[in-house]
């Protein structure tokens, strides 16, 4: 590769943490105009990597060099002087300002910060603004976590970059928003400007990108051209092994009818009516602004409903609260694992058994024997990658921490367990261990209702699909009907 046909190179880079090697020894170039995937298992290094590009932290040893120059970044704002963007899967928007407000304070060459309309933000963005339909008025804390990823991608997209890194772009977004992603990417690539793209969706990867970079544990492991590769080979460099049955077997069991929900009404949901079986994995499935997610939110007693009746066990419950929903055996794991679901700074002890205080004290205080011993039980049976069970939470990858709520709420002993989004943000090795472990739940008599924007997940571990659009039901089917067009179709409301 010539001299002149390389963006940036990194080169012998080296990060330790204390207990850690988060790189060892890591090198490979990005050549200029193309799209550039960097994949790994969490706990690959790959973050590490992008936070030392953007100046968040500095590494130990090695060079990064950029247009032939080395550099050694100080801070964000040193990196995007130089050029470089990333649009982090942790949002950096001010959720108090407007849509135009945070686009425009995300630019170097910022003049006021009074704009309050499109006409003069930068052609991409706005392009990519109006395709979702996303009002600049609009204050980005009553937007959805999709348009939010949208938003901030478009405050990348009016500075003057000419590497910009997306790090799980796709995370919060449906199929028929990917596309209008991907096509940003393509006008990115088409005005010269080149993209390293961090995603576990390895077929996102086969679609959108030229070049692909491995790295496992820290270190450097391959460079393959996309077109002489493919997904199982990719996955296989990943993880060190042959993946092979990434679904497990669905088993016939006796159904039983664990919850019924009729003519459920809510802001975004309307007449909603459908039913859940103990041993059953229900999945729910439909484009940002289907509903689904306030629909299930609704039911657990986050939100309130407008109308509609719950049963469990045909007896009628009111589940008006979510402690009400807890004691009648329904868990919930929420979209956004960290904003919602995990205590990051506190220990994962305490983190497991939040939801059941009761179980383990003695009526007044805590029993400490009795805590650390159901702690570590459901480590050990769920999984649960730790140091000490007095770590936080925060040194958890992401793939443990969504293992952890489930163990929080396997503690709690439920019947009915709603997942949500469960493997978002997640590598390809932790998200089979999270089927298999929905799987067995289920296969213990478990109801689980199970949300996804992923339609090959939806169609390897779901018993039955339920399609919404607008907040209706548009299909309500058994798995053996189900064809990723008839799905597409639904969610489209055709």
């Amino acid at each position: 590769m010539l001299d002149d046909e390389i963006l940036l190179s990194i080169q012998n880079v080296s990060k330790r943490f204390p207990g850690t090697q988060a790189l060892d020894n890591v090198s490979f170039n990005i050549k200029k105009g193309e799209v550039h995937a960097l994949v790994g298992e969490n706990g690959a290094g790959k973050s590490t990597l992008v936070n030392i590009i953007a100046g968040v932290i500095h590494k130990d040893m090695g060079q990064v060099i950029l247009n032939g120059k080395e550099m050694n970044f100080q801070n964000v704002q040193q990196a995007q002087k130089a050029g470089v963007k990333v649009v982090f899967q942790e949002l950096s928007l001010v959720p108090n300002l407007s849509v135009a407000e945070n686009i425009y304070g995300s630019s170097n060459n910022m003049e006021s910060f009074q704009i309050m309309n499109l006409n003069n933000i930068d052609e991409k963005a706005k392009y990519l603004i109006q395709k979702f339909n996303i009002n600049p008025k609009s204050i980005v804390k009553e937007l959805g976590i999709a348009e939010q990823q949208i938003v901030e991608i478009a405050g990348a997209l009016v500075n003057n970059c000419s590497l910009i890194i997306f790090d799980e772009p796709s995370a919060s977004l449906t199929v028929s928003e990917i596309d209008i992603l991907f096509d940003i990417i393509k006008l990115l690539k088409k005005n010269g400007l080149t993209v390293i793209y961090i995603s576990h969706k390895i077929e996102e990867v086969i679609q959108i990108c030229e070049r692909v970079t491995i790295l496992k544990d820290g270190k450097y492991v391959n460079t393959k051209e996309i077109k002489n590769t493919n997904q199982r080979e990719i996955i296989n460099l990943m993880v060190g092994r042959e993946m092979k049955n990434m679904f497990p077997k669905r088993e016939k069991n006796e159904k039983k009818l664990l919850l019924s929900v009729k003519n459920f009404s809510g802001e975004k949901f309307k007449n909603i009516s459908f039913e859940l079986y103990s041993g059953e994995i229900l999945g729910f499935t439909g484009l940002t602004g289907a509903g689904r997610t306030e629909l299930l939110r609704a039911v657990f007693g986050i939100d309130q409903p407008q109308s509609g009746e719950i049963k469990i066990k045909n007896k009628e419950v009111n589940l008006s609260k979510p402690h009400e929903s807890m004691k009648n055996g329904i868990g919930f794991l929420p979209e956004d694992r960290k904003q919602d679901g995990v205590f990051l700074d506190m220990d994962i002890k305490d983190n497991i058994i939040v939801a059941n205080l009761k179980a383990n004290s003695n009526k007044i205080t805590m029993n400490r024997k009795k805590t650390e011993k159901n702690t570590i039980a459901m480590i050990k049976k769920i999984g649960i990658k730790i140091g000490n069970i007095y770590d936080k939470a925060i040194s958890l990858s992401g793939g443990n921490q969504q293992k952890l709520l489930i163990a929080r709420w396997l503690l709690a002993d439920p019947q009915i367990l709603i997942v949500d989004e469960p493997t978002r943000g997640i590598d390809v090795g932790a998200k089979q261990e999270v089927y298999f472990i929905l799987r067995d739940l289920a296969n213990h008599g478990i109801g689980i209702i199970f949300i996804s924007s992923e339609l090959p997940e939806i169609l390897g571990l779901s018993d039955r699909v339920i399609a919404m659009y607008h907040g209706k039901i548009t299909g309500n089917l058994p798995i053996e009907e189900i064809t990723e067009e008839k799905i597409g179709e639904l969610i489209m409301g055709l």
